[in-house]
């Protein structure tokens, strides 16, 4: 089995990734004027919490399963044998967390207060595990998904509208992110089997898969300090209010980075099965394409999100969280070191079984994050949590980077560099044309479409002069659908 059409899986995914732009666009400024700062910061407090117990339920099961299910997918009767052995082991560690978790809300008087609203964000960690969408992934049905996506979305959507109405609806809100997860694992359950039949075994091989998995745990664990962490501190240092304020700016960070992971998640099962079948050349290709068109969106998306950061935060907050300006501009830089280092240690690491150096980088990454927190939340806020993730972020991409043996084996290096350089011109380019924009329209609404299309139009043209190869492939391949649209069109018409 090679696996489904690649193009296909990626738009399938990227269109997944757009549908989590708009509907966040559309539910997330109206939780925020109902609930406010406060029930938003609540909300986003006891998220954060369950998301460490997420970590320990999951052990890295999705990024262990993926990997080794894709090499083991095409003999039937050795898929089903591994798919039994880690859902076990990931069942009986659900119950730790589980139990766990009840420790912590009992023992930790500020943790106590928000026991109610965990308790219901936690049903996410056992309909994870049961949902088993790791799977889906292995077999690249990336249709499934992003239909699915679309059904849980319409559906949150429409009972967010109905049932909150009140700053007292936080419970319900709460209640509402973990119903798409509810919908989600009842429908895998059953389109799984015809892959395979889950059943939990007694027979779980730890010898094979505890060292791997601990390796991805710890690794998990470490990005959820830096990614989590911030939003703890935030909230025990200054309280729900500048929670809110910060998760606003997450919130459109986090959006504009799923859509960028969409297009390297999509590769992940394909290159791990590259390297099972010792498929090298193939290997290559298709990690330097993933570096070069990845360049190509994502400095633009960066630099145009850093342009127009305060429209933005005042279209999903109003003037309460024009504040978290700054905090979004620091994050739109994270973004581009994210998505590289994401590059470097969930794309090429994983799939070569490379994860122990992704756990020494992520840890030093974590105790240096959890220091710089300590001194730039109480100095800066929102900000300063802002800042040490952007700092974090580098630290993963540098150290990972320079830790990989023989890039050239895996890596166009030549194309890449000049690639960098090419988007890095471009992303110039895009600044000075977004302040000038901001000199002389005053209009926010006609200010962002002017910066978005502009800044694209004069990047493209940009890349297009240096004659960059992966901005040419677009563009071919973009004139290819266009002109096939209009030949059916003409073809309709006659």
């Amino acid at each position: 089995m090679r696996g489904k059409n690649f193009g296909r899986n990626v738009f399938f995914n990227v269109i997944r990734s757009g549908l989590s732009v708009i509907f966040p666009l559309i539910t997330y400024p109206y939780a925020l004027r109902v609930l406010g700062a406060d029930g938003i910061g609540r909300v986003s407090y006891g998220a954060s919490i369950v998301s460490y117990f997420l970590l320990l339920a999951t052990l890295g099961v999705s990024t262990y399963g993926v990997r080794e299910g894709a090499k083991r997918r095409t003999d039937q009767s050795e898929f089903g044998k591994f798919v039994n052995q880690v859902f076990s082991i990931n069942f009986w560690t659900t119950i730790l967390a589980y139990i766990l978790l009840a420790i912590t809300i009992l023992s930790i008087r500020n943790i106590r207060g928000y026991g109610m609203l965990i308790a219901i964000q936690s049903l996410s960690i056992g309909l994870t595990t049961m949902g088993m969408d790791w799977i889906n992934v292995v077999f690249e049905d990336f249709a499934l998904i992003t239909i699915r996506s679309v059904a849980t979305n319409v559906i949150s959507l429409i009972l967010l509208f109905c049932l909150v109405k009140t700053p007292d609806d936080y419970y319900l809100y709460a209640l509402l992110t973990v119903i798409s997860n509810g919908i989600t694992c009842f429908i895998n359950w059953f389109y799984i089997r015809r892959y395979v039949r889950p059943r939990i075994t007694w027979k779980l091989n730890m010898k094979q898969h505890l060292k791997p998995l601990l390796l991805m745990f710890s690794n998990a664990v470490a990005v959820s300090i830096y990614v989590n962490f911030d939003t703890t501190m935030l909230g025990w240092i200054n309280g729900d209010y500048y929670v809110g304020l910060y998760v606003v700016a997450v919130k459109v960070y986090t959006i504009v980075k799923c859509m960028m992971i969409a297009v390297y998640n999509v590769a992940i099962p394909r290159l791990s099965a590259c390297i099972g079948e010792k498929r090298n050349k193939e290997y290559k290709k298709i990690y330097s394409d993933l570096w070069g068109y990845l360049l190509v969106l994502l400095m633009p998306a960066g630099m145009i999100l850093m342009g127009i950061s305060q429209e933005v935060i005042l279209f999903l907050g109003g003037e309460e969280f024009t504040v978290a300006t700054l905090t979004l501009q620091i994050l739109s830089i994270s973004i581009i070191f994210s998505i590289l280092g994401g590059l470097v240690t969930s794309v090429l690491n994983i799939t070569i079984g490379r994860e122990k150096e992704n756990l020494i980088a992520t840890v030093l990454s974590a105790i240096i994050n959890a220091v710089l927190n300590l001194l730039f939340i109480p100095l800066f806020k929102q900000n300063g949590a802002a800042i040490t993730t952007l700092l974090s972020e580098v630290f993963v991409f540098v150290f990972c980077l320079r830790k990989v043996p023989n890039l050239q084996e895996y890596l166009e290096v030549k194309m890449i560099r000049i690639t960098i350089r090419d988007t890095c011109i471009g992303a110039v380019f895009i600044v000075i044309f977004s302040y000038i924009a901001k000199m002389f329209i005053n209009s926010s609404v006609l200010r962002v479409i002017v910066i978005f299309i502009g800044s694209a139009f004069i990047y493209s043209c940009c890349l297009l002069f240096l004659k960059n190869k992966y901005i040419i492939q677009m563009t071919k391949i973009l004139s290819k659908y266009i002109h096939k649209y209009m030949n059916t069109i003409s073809v309709n018409r006659f």
